[in-house]
Protein backbone atom coordinates (compact mmCIF):
# COMPACT_ATOMS: atom_id res chain seq x y z
CA UNK A 1 0.00 0.00 0.00
CA UNK A 2 2.81 2.43 0.88
CA UNK A 3 4.45 1.70 -2.47
CA UNK A 4 1.23 2.52 -4.32
CA UNK A 5 0.83 5.80 -2.41
CA UNK A 6 4.46 6.68 -3.16
CA UNK A 7 3.85 6.11 -6.89
CA UNK A 8 0.79 8.36 -6.83
CA UNK A 9 2.72 11.12 -5.06
CA UNK A 10 5.58 10.78 -7.55
CA UNK A 11 3.16 11.11 -10.43
CA UNK A 12 1.58 14.14 -8.77
CA UNK A 13 4.97 15.85 -8.46
CA UNK A 14 5.85 15.29 -12.12
CA UNK A 15 2.85 17.25 -13.46
CA UNK A 16 2.41 21.02 -13.48
CA UNK A 17 -1.39 21.44 -13.53
CA UNK A 18 -4.28 19.71 -11.80
CA UNK A 19 -5.78 18.94 -15.21
CA UNK A 20 -2.69 16.93 -16.23
CA UNK A 21 -2.48 15.28 -12.82
CA UNK A 22 -6.08 14.11 -12.90
CA UNK A 23 -5.80 12.94 -16.50
CA UNK A 24 -2.71 10.82 -15.81
CA UNK A 25 -4.05 9.51 -12.53
CA UNK A 26 -7.17 8.38 -14.35
CA UNK A 27 -5.02 6.35 -16.77
CA UNK A 28 -2.94 5.05 -13.87
CA UNK A 29 -5.96 3.78 -11.94
CA UNK A 30 -7.47 2.40 -15.14
CA UNK A 31 -4.28 0.42 -15.73
CA UNK A 32 -4.49 -1.04 -12.25
CA UNK A 33 -8.16 -1.94 -12.72
CA UNK A 34 -7.42 -3.68 -16.00
CA UNK A 35 -4.52 -5.67 -14.52
CA UNK A 36 -6.48 -6.73 -11.43
CA UNK A 37 -9.47 -7.76 -13.54
CA UNK A 38 -7.23 -9.75 -15.87
CA UNK A 39 -5.83 -11.64 -12.88
CA UNK A 40 -9.32 -12.30 -11.43
CA UNK A 41 -10.73 -13.52 -14.79
CA UNK A 42 -7.83 -15.90 -15.37
CA UNK A 43 -8.19 -17.26 -11.83
CA UNK A 44 -11.88 -17.85 -12.50
CA UNK A 45 -10.98 -19.73 -15.68
CA UNK A 46 -8.63 -21.91 -13.65
CA UNK A 47 -11.38 -22.77 -11.14
CA UNK A 48 -13.78 -23.62 -13.99
CA UNK A 49 -11.17 -25.91 -15.55
CA UNK A 50 -10.75 -27.84 -12.29
CA UNK A 51 -14.52 -28.37 -12.25
CA UNK A 52 -14.70 -29.67 -15.83
CA UNK A 53 -11.50 -31.72 -15.45
CA UNK A 54 -13.33 -33.99 -13.02
CA UNK A 55 -15.87 -34.73 -15.74
CA UNK A 56 -13.24 -35.78 -18.25
CA UNK A 57 -12.67 -32.48 -20.08
CA UNK A 58 -9.15 -31.62 -21.20
CA UNK A 59 -7.42 -28.48 -22.41
CA UNK A 60 -7.55 -28.14 -26.18
CA UNK A 61 -5.60 -24.88 -26.38
CA UNK A 62 -5.13 -21.51 -24.71
CA UNK A 63 -6.85 -18.58 -26.46
CA UNK A 64 -6.54 -14.84 -25.99
CA UNK A 65 -9.46 -12.42 -25.90
CA UNK A 66 -9.86 -8.69 -25.43
CA UNK A 67 -13.07 -7.31 -23.94
CA UNK A 68 -14.02 -3.69 -23.27
CA UNK A 69 -15.52 -3.47 -19.79
CA UNK A 70 -16.91 -0.34 -18.14
CA UNK A 71 -13.72 0.03 -16.10
CA UNK A 72 -11.32 -0.55 -18.99
CA UNK A 73 -10.14 -2.85 -21.75
CA UNK A 74 -8.93 -6.22 -20.51
CA UNK A 75 -6.87 -8.75 -22.48
CA UNK A 76 -6.78 -12.18 -20.90
CA UNK A 77 -6.12 -15.85 -21.67
CA UNK A 78 -8.57 -18.69 -21.15
CA UNK A 79 -8.74 -22.42 -21.84
CA UNK A 80 -10.71 -24.07 -24.63
CA UNK A 81 -11.86 -27.46 -23.36
CA UNK A 82 -12.48 -30.64 -25.33
CA UNK A 83 -13.87 -34.08 -24.62
CA UNK A 84 -14.34 -37.16 -26.76
CA UNK A 85 -17.70 -37.08 -28.45
CA UNK A 86 -18.39 -33.51 -27.29
CA UNK A 87 -18.00 -30.15 -28.94
CA UNK A 88 -15.15 -27.99 -27.59
CA UNK A 89 -16.08 -24.79 -25.80
CA UNK A 90 -14.75 -21.91 -23.69
CA UNK A 91 -16.05 -22.40 -20.16
CA UNK A 92 -15.08 -18.90 -19.02
CA UNK A 93 -16.95 -17.15 -21.83
CA UNK A 94 -20.08 -19.14 -21.02
CA UNK A 95 -19.81 -18.36 -17.30
CA UNK A 96 -19.35 -14.63 -17.94
CA UNK A 97 -22.19 -14.53 -20.45
CA UNK A 98 -19.97 -13.14 -23.20
CA UNK A 99 -21.19 -13.57 -26.76
CA UNK A 100 -18.91 -14.95 -29.48
CA UNK A 101 -16.83 -12.44 -31.41
CA UNK A 102 -18.14 -9.51 -29.32
CA UNK A 103 -15.55 -7.06 -27.99
CA UNK A 104 -17.81 -5.31 -25.47
CA UNK A 105 -19.25 -6.57 -22.20
CA UNK A 106 -23.06 -6.62 -21.75
CA UNK A 107 -22.84 -3.59 -19.44
CA UNK A 108 -20.87 -1.53 -21.95
CA UNK A 109 -23.16 -2.66 -24.75
CA UNK A 110 -26.20 -1.59 -22.72
CA UNK A 111 -24.59 1.80 -21.96
CA UNK A 112 -23.87 2.35 -25.67
CA UNK A 113 -27.47 1.45 -26.52
CA UNK A 114 -28.89 3.86 -23.94
CA UNK A 115 -26.71 6.68 -25.25
CA UNK A 116 -27.54 5.77 -28.85
CA UNK A 117 -31.25 5.92 -28.07
CA UNK A 118 -30.94 9.32 -26.39
CA UNK A 119 -28.64 11.20 -28.79
CA UNK A 120 -27.07 11.01 -32.27
CA UNK A 121 -24.48 8.26 -32.55
CA UNK A 122 -21.58 10.67 -33.11
CA UNK A 123 -22.57 12.58 -29.97
CA UNK A 124 -22.76 9.29 -28.09
CA UNK A 125 -19.23 8.52 -29.25
CA UNK A 126 -18.03 11.80 -27.72
CA UNK A 127 -19.92 11.10 -24.50
CA UNK A 128 -18.17 7.74 -24.14
CA UNK A 129 -14.78 9.37 -24.68
CA UNK A 130 -15.52 11.78 -21.85
CA UNK A 131 -16.17 8.81 -19.56
CA UNK A 132 -12.47 8.04 -19.87
CA UNK A 133 -12.35 4.24 -19.98
CA UNK A 134 -14.65 3.24 -22.87
CA UNK A 135 -13.83 3.71 -26.55
CA UNK A 136 -16.30 2.95 -29.34
CA UNK A 137 -16.94 4.41 -32.80
CA UNK A 138 -20.32 5.79 -33.79
CA UNK A 139 -20.86 2.79 -36.06
CA UNK A 140 -20.23 0.41 -33.15
CA UNK A 141 -22.69 2.37 -30.99
CA UNK A 142 -25.24 2.23 -33.80
CA UNK A 143 -24.85 -1.55 -34.05
CA UNK A 144 -25.11 -2.01 -30.27
CA UNK A 145 -28.25 0.16 -30.15
CA UNK A 146 -29.93 -1.94 -32.83
CA UNK A 147 -28.96 -5.26 -31.23
CA UNK A 148 -30.06 -4.25 -27.75
CA UNK A 149 -33.19 -2.56 -29.09
CA UNK A 150 -34.27 -5.71 -30.90
CA UNK A 151 -33.88 -7.81 -27.75
CA UNK A 152 -35.66 -5.24 -25.58
CA UNK A 153 -38.51 -5.12 -28.08
CA UNK A 154 -38.88 -8.91 -27.96
CA UNK A 155 -38.75 -8.87 -24.17
CA UNK A 156 -41.48 -6.23 -23.84
CA UNK A 157 -43.83 -8.22 -26.05
CA UNK A 158 -43.69 -11.23 -23.74
CA UNK A 159 -43.37 -9.37 -20.43
CA UNK A 160 -45.90 -10.27 -17.74
CA UNK A 161 -47.15 -7.24 -15.80
CA UNK A 162 -48.66 -9.33 -12.99
CA UNK A 163 -47.78 -12.44 -11.03
CA UNK A 164 -50.04 -15.43 -10.34
CA UNK A 165 -50.69 -14.38 -6.73
CA UNK A 166 -51.32 -10.71 -7.55
CA UNK A 167 -54.90 -9.48 -7.59
CA UNK A 168 -56.21 -7.16 -10.29
CA UNK A 169 -56.20 -3.54 -9.23
CA UNK A 170 -59.43 -1.62 -8.73
CA UNK A 171 -59.23 2.15 -9.20
CA UNK A 172 -61.76 4.94 -9.50
CA UNK A 173 -60.64 6.12 -12.95
CA UNK A 174 -58.30 5.13 -15.76
CA UNK A 175 -57.18 7.54 -18.48
CA UNK A 176 -56.08 6.28 -21.89
CA UNK A 177 -54.73 8.46 -24.69
CA UNK A 178 -53.50 7.48 -28.12
CA UNK A 179 -51.75 9.34 -30.92
CA UNK A 180 -49.16 8.89 -33.63
CA UNK A 181 -46.22 10.96 -34.82
CA UNK A 182 -44.58 10.76 -38.24
CA UNK A 183 -40.78 10.75 -38.48
CA UNK A 184 -38.61 11.14 -41.55
CA UNK A 185 -37.98 7.83 -43.29
CA UNK A 186 -35.38 6.42 -45.67
CA UNK A 187 -37.96 4.26 -47.41
CA UNK A 188 -40.91 5.16 -49.62
CA UNK A 189 -43.24 5.42 -46.62
CA UNK A 190 -42.19 7.38 -43.56
CA UNK A 191 -42.36 5.47 -40.24
CA UNK A 192 -45.06 6.41 -37.73
CA UNK A 193 -44.57 6.03 -33.98
CA UNK A 194 -47.89 4.88 -32.55
CA UNK A 195 -48.33 5.53 -28.83
CA UNK A 196 -50.82 4.60 -26.14
CA UNK A 197 -50.41 6.01 -22.62
CA UNK A 198 -52.39 4.70 -19.64
CA UNK A 199 -52.46 6.39 -16.23
CA UNK A 200 -54.65 6.80 -13.15
CA UNK A 201 -54.82 10.58 -13.08
CA UNK A 202 -52.64 13.59 -12.41
CA UNK A 203 -50.84 14.36 -9.16
CA UNK A 204 -51.19 18.11 -8.60
CA UNK A 205 -49.62 18.28 -5.15
CA UNK A 206 -46.25 19.24 -6.61
CA UNK A 207 -45.46 22.37 -8.59
CA UNK A 208 -44.78 20.22 -11.63
CA UNK A 209 -47.76 17.96 -12.20
CA UNK A 210 -47.00 14.27 -12.68
CA UNK A 211 -49.02 11.29 -13.89
CA UNK A 212 -50.05 8.58 -11.44
CA UNK A 213 -48.78 5.11 -12.38
CA UNK A 214 -48.22 5.89 -16.06
CA UNK A 215 -47.43 3.16 -18.59
CA UNK A 216 -46.55 3.81 -22.23
CA UNK A 217 -46.95 1.42 -25.16
CA UNK A 218 -45.47 2.11 -28.56
CA UNK A 219 -45.18 0.49 -31.96
CA UNK A 220 -43.74 1.45 -35.32
CA UNK A 221 -45.62 -1.48 -36.86
CA UNK A 222 -49.20 -0.15 -36.51
CA UNK A 223 -51.66 1.50 -34.15
CA UNK A 224 -53.37 -1.89 -33.87
CA UNK A 225 -50.17 -3.36 -32.43
CA UNK A 226 -49.91 -0.55 -29.85
CA UNK A 227 -53.56 -1.12 -28.83
CA UNK A 228 -52.87 -4.85 -28.50
CA UNK A 229 -49.98 -4.23 -26.09
CA UNK A 230 -52.07 -1.78 -24.05
CA UNK A 231 -55.02 -4.20 -23.87
CA UNK A 232 -52.65 -6.93 -22.66
CA UNK A 233 -51.53 -4.63 -19.84
CA UNK A 234 -55.10 -3.62 -18.88
CA UNK A 235 -56.28 -7.22 -18.73
CA UNK A 236 -53.38 -8.27 -16.52
CA UNK A 237 -53.27 -5.36 -14.09
CA UNK A 238 -56.76 -3.86 -13.71
CA UNK A 239 -60.30 -4.90 -12.90
CA UNK A 240 -62.40 -2.25 -14.68
CA UNK A 241 -65.79 -3.44 -13.40
CA UNK A 242 -66.18 -0.40 -11.11
CA UNK A 243 -63.86 1.94 -12.99
CA UNK A 244 -64.61 5.02 -15.08
CA UNK A 245 -62.51 4.79 -18.23
CA UNK A 246 -61.74 8.07 -20.00
CA UNK A 247 -60.17 7.85 -23.46
CA UNK A 248 -58.85 10.66 -25.61
CA UNK A 249 -57.48 10.97 -29.16
CA UNK A 250 -57.38 13.24 -32.18
CA UNK A 251 -59.71 10.92 -34.10
CA UNK A 252 -57.13 10.14 -36.77
CA UNK A 253 -56.96 6.86 -38.66
CA UNK A 254 -56.47 4.03 -36.18
CA UNK A 255 -57.48 6.14 -33.17
CA UNK A 256 -61.27 6.26 -33.57
CA UNK A 257 -63.55 5.84 -30.56
CA UNK A 258 -64.43 2.23 -31.42
CA UNK A 259 -60.75 1.22 -31.23
CA UNK A 260 -60.64 2.35 -27.60
CA UNK A 261 -64.00 0.70 -26.90
CA UNK A 262 -62.68 -2.65 -28.13
CA UNK A 263 -59.56 -2.36 -26.00
CA UNK A 264 -61.34 -1.36 -22.80
CA UNK A 265 -64.11 -3.96 -22.93
CA UNK A 266 -66.41 -4.08 -19.91
CA UNK A 267 -66.21 -1.17 -17.45
CA UNK A 268 -68.45 0.88 -15.19
CA UNK A 269 -68.47 3.79 -17.65
CA UNK A 270 -66.52 4.68 -20.76
CA UNK A 271 -66.31 8.27 -22.01
CA UNK A 272 -64.38 9.17 -25.15
CA UNK A 273 -63.06 12.69 -25.79
CA UNK A 274 -61.73 14.45 -28.83
CA UNK A 275 -58.41 16.01 -27.88
CA UNK A 276 -58.89 19.78 -27.50
CA UNK A 277 -55.37 20.54 -28.69
CA UNK A 278 -56.22 19.09 -32.09
CA UNK A 279 -59.67 20.70 -32.13
CA UNK A 280 -58.16 24.15 -31.56
CA UNK A 281 -55.46 23.40 -34.11
CA UNK A 282 -58.14 22.57 -36.67
CA UNK A 283 -60.02 25.82 -35.89
CA UNK A 284 -56.88 27.93 -36.32
CA UNK A 285 -56.02 26.12 -39.53
CA UNK A 286 -59.45 26.60 -41.15
CA UNK A 287 -59.97 30.16 -39.90
CA UNK A 288 -56.42 31.44 -40.34
CA UNK A 289 -57.86 34.34 -42.40
CA UNK A 290 -59.99 35.60 -39.48
CA UNK A 291 -58.16 35.15 -36.17
CA UNK A 292 -60.57 37.23 -34.01
CA UNK A 293 -63.49 35.03 -35.06
CA UNK A 294 -61.39 31.89 -34.56
CA UNK A 295 -61.00 32.86 -30.89
CA UNK A 296 -64.76 33.28 -30.64
CA UNK A 297 -65.28 29.78 -32.01
CA UNK A 298 -62.84 28.40 -29.42
CA UNK A 299 -64.88 30.07 -26.66
CA UNK A 300 -68.04 28.47 -28.04
CA UNK A 301 -66.29 25.09 -27.88
CA UNK A 302 -65.56 25.62 -24.18
CA UNK A 303 -69.23 26.56 -23.62
CA UNK A 304 -70.30 23.56 -25.71
CA UNK A 305 -72.87 25.70 -27.54
CA UNK A 306 -73.67 24.37 -31.02
CA UNK A 307 -76.12 27.21 -31.77
CA UNK A 308 -73.34 29.65 -31.05
CA UNK A 309 -71.06 27.76 -33.45
CA UNK A 310 -73.60 28.05 -36.27
CA UNK A 311 -74.11 31.76 -35.58
CA UNK A 312 -70.37 32.41 -35.63
CA UNK A 313 -69.95 30.50 -38.92
CA UNK A 314 -72.68 32.64 -40.48
CA UNK A 315 -71.00 35.79 -39.19
CA UNK A 316 -67.65 34.73 -40.62
CA UNK A 317 -69.28 34.17 -44.01
CA UNK A 318 -70.83 37.66 -43.93
CA UNK A 319 -67.40 39.22 -43.34
CA UNK A 320 -66.20 37.93 -46.72
CA UNK A 321 -68.59 40.00 -48.83
CA UNK A 322 -66.07 42.61 -50.04
CA UNK A 323 -63.42 40.09 -51.15
CA UNK A 324 -62.80 38.80 -54.71
CA UNK A 325 -65.04 35.89 -55.70
CA UNK A 326 -62.16 33.37 -55.98
CA UNK A 327 -61.03 34.10 -52.41
CA UNK A 328 -64.60 33.97 -51.13
CA UNK A 329 -65.14 30.50 -52.62
CA UNK A 330 -61.98 29.15 -51.02
CA UNK A 331 -62.78 30.57 -47.58
CA UNK A 332 -66.36 29.38 -47.70
CA UNK A 333 -64.99 25.91 -48.36
CA UNK A 334 -62.74 26.21 -45.28
CA UNK A 335 -65.73 27.26 -43.15
CA UNK A 336 -67.79 24.34 -44.48
CA UNK A 337 -65.02 21.83 -43.68
CA UNK A 338 -64.61 23.22 -40.16
CA UNK A 339 -68.33 23.03 -39.48
CA UNK A 340 -68.48 19.43 -40.74
CA UNK A 341 -65.46 18.50 -38.59
CA UNK A 342 -67.05 19.97 -35.46
CA UNK A 343 -70.38 18.31 -36.25
CA UNK A 344 -68.81 14.85 -36.67
CA UNK A 345 -66.91 15.14 -33.40
CA UNK A 346 -69.41 17.15 -31.39
CA UNK A 347 -70.38 14.28 -29.09
CA UNK A 348 -66.68 13.76 -28.22
CA UNK A 349 -65.94 17.48 -27.75
CA UNK A 350 -68.37 17.65 -24.85
CA UNK A 351 -66.30 18.77 -21.80
CA UNK A 352 -65.96 16.95 -18.48
CA UNK A 353 -68.30 19.32 -16.63
CA UNK A 354 -71.10 18.70 -19.14
CA UNK A 355 -70.96 14.93 -18.66
CA UNK A 356 -72.13 12.81 -15.74
CA UNK A 357 -68.67 12.18 -14.35
CA UNK A 358 -67.28 12.29 -10.82
CA UNK A 359 -63.94 13.52 -12.24
CA UNK A 360 -63.29 16.81 -13.97
CA UNK A 361 -59.93 16.41 -15.73
CA UNK A 362 -57.07 14.07 -16.54
CA UNK A 363 -56.54 14.12 -20.30
CA UNK A 364 -54.23 16.16 -22.51
CA UNK A 365 -50.88 14.40 -22.10
CA UNK A 366 -50.89 12.57 -25.42
CA UNK A 367 -49.20 15.30 -27.44
CA UNK A 368 -46.55 16.17 -24.83
CA UNK A 369 -45.65 12.49 -24.56
CA UNK A 370 -44.27 12.62 -28.09
CA UNK A 371 -41.27 14.57 -26.82
CA UNK A 372 -39.70 11.42 -25.45
CA UNK A 373 -39.28 10.26 -29.06
CA UNK A 374 -39.22 13.44 -31.14
CA UNK A 375 -36.24 14.96 -29.29
CA UNK A 376 -34.17 12.04 -30.55
CA UNK A 377 -35.86 11.06 -33.79
CA UNK A 378 -36.98 14.24 -35.57
CA UNK A 379 -35.27 17.18 -37.26
CA UNK A 380 -31.52 17.80 -37.72
CA UNK A 381 -31.62 15.87 -40.98
CA UNK A 382 -32.22 12.51 -39.28
CA UNK A 383 -33.98 9.75 -41.18
CA UNK A 384 -34.92 6.23 -40.17
CA UNK A 385 -35.73 2.82 -41.51
CA UNK A 386 -38.80 1.22 -39.99
CA UNK A 387 -36.70 -1.46 -38.32
CA UNK A 388 -34.12 0.97 -36.94
CA UNK A 389 -36.78 3.30 -35.57
CA UNK A 390 -38.59 0.38 -33.93
CA UNK A 391 -35.48 -0.63 -31.96
CA UNK A 392 -34.78 2.89 -30.68
CA UNK A 393 -38.45 3.34 -29.76
CA UNK A 394 -38.35 0.07 -27.80
CA UNK A 395 -35.38 1.26 -25.70
CA UNK A 396 -36.96 4.66 -25.00
CA UNK A 397 -40.29 3.05 -24.09
CA UNK A 398 -38.70 0.49 -21.77
CA UNK A 399 -36.70 3.21 -20.04
CA UNK A 400 -39.81 5.37 -19.64
CA UNK A 401 -41.70 2.47 -18.05
CA UNK A 402 -38.79 1.57 -15.77
CA UNK A 403 -38.32 -1.80 -17.47
CA UNK A 404 -35.06 -1.26 -19.36
CA UNK A 405 -32.78 -2.61 -16.64
CA UNK A 406 -35.10 -5.58 -16.17
CA UNK A 407 -35.01 -6.35 -19.88
CA UNK A 408 -31.21 -6.10 -20.02
CA UNK A 409 -30.48 -8.15 -16.90
CA UNK A 410 -33.01 -10.79 -17.94
CA UNK A 411 -30.96 -11.38 -21.07
CA UNK A 412 -27.77 -11.84 -19.03
CA UNK A 413 -29.47 -13.91 -16.32
CA UNK A 414 -30.82 -16.36 -18.86
CA UNK A 415 -27.30 -17.08 -20.08
CA UNK A 416 -25.91 -17.69 -16.59
CA UNK A 417 -28.91 -19.77 -15.46
CA UNK A 418 -28.49 -22.08 -18.44
CA UNK A 419 -25.09 -23.17 -17.10
CA UNK A 420 -26.62 -24.84 -14.06
CA UNK A 421 -25.88 -24.57 -10.35
CA UNK A 422 -22.61 -26.55 -10.57
CA UNK A 423 -21.01 -24.05 -12.93
CA UNK A 424 -22.22 -21.08 -10.92
CA UNK A 425 -20.73 -22.78 -7.89
CA UNK A 426 -17.39 -22.94 -9.65
CA UNK A 427 -17.63 -19.22 -10.40
CA UNK A 428 -18.40 -18.47 -6.76
CA UNK A 429 -15.43 -20.62 -5.74
CA UNK A 430 -13.17 -18.49 -7.95
CA UNK A 431 -14.39 -15.34 -6.22
CA UNK A 432 -13.46 -16.56 -2.74
CA UNK A 433 -10.59 -14.88 -0.91
CA UNK A 434 -7.33 -15.54 -2.68
CA UNK A 435 -4.80 -17.60 -0.75
CA UNK A 436 -1.78 -15.36 -0.24
CA UNK A 437 0.50 -18.42 -0.14
CA UNK A 438 -0.67 -19.71 -3.51
CA UNK A 439 1.88 -19.55 -6.30
CA UNK A 440 0.86 -17.08 -9.01
CA UNK A 441 2.30 -15.95 -12.30
CA UNK A 442 2.48 -12.23 -13.05
CA UNK A 443 0.86 -11.81 -16.49
CA UNK A 444 -0.71 -8.39 -16.19
CA UNK A 445 -0.39 -5.51 -18.59
CA UNK A 446 -1.37 -1.85 -18.53
CA UNK A 447 -2.49 0.15 -21.52
CA UNK A 448 -0.12 3.06 -22.14
CA UNK A 449 -1.45 6.02 -24.11
CA UNK A 450 1.75 8.02 -23.79
CA UNK A 451 5.50 7.54 -24.39
CA UNK A 452 7.38 4.72 -22.66
CA UNK A 453 9.51 7.26 -20.81
CA UNK A 454 6.45 8.71 -19.04
CA UNK A 455 5.42 7.62 -15.57
CA UNK A 456 2.51 5.53 -16.84
CA UNK A 457 4.80 4.04 -19.47
CA UNK A 458 7.27 2.95 -16.79
CA UNK A 459 4.40 1.50 -14.76
CA UNK A 460 3.21 -0.47 -17.78
CA UNK A 461 6.71 -1.88 -18.28
CA UNK A 462 6.81 -3.06 -14.69
CA UNK A 463 3.84 -5.35 -15.36
CA UNK A 464 5.01 -6.62 -18.75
Amino acid sequence: MNNIIAQIIALWKEEDTLLDIESHLNLWFQGWNEWIMKYAIERMDKELYYHYKQEGWKIDRIEQRTVQFQFGQVTYYRRRLKKAGERSFLALDKALGLEKYKRHSPHVKAAMAQLGAQMPYRQAEKALKLSGSVRASHTTIHQATQEVGEKVEQYLRQYSYSSSNQKSRKVKAIFIEGDGVVIKGRESKSPVIHRIVIHEGVNREKKRHTLINPMVFSSVESSQDAFKQAAHYLNQVYNLKDTIVVTNSDGGSGYEADKFESMVGYSKQHEHFRDLFHVHKKIKERLSFDKPMAKQVEKAIYQYDWDRIETLCATIESRLIDLPEVIIEDRLEQIRKLKNYLSRNWVYIKPFKKRELSIDRGTGVGETGHRLYTYRMKRQGRSWTKKGASHVVAILTAEKNGLLQTALTAEITDKVESLGEEIKGAVRQALKKIDSTAQTIQTGSIVNYGPKSSFIGQLALSFS
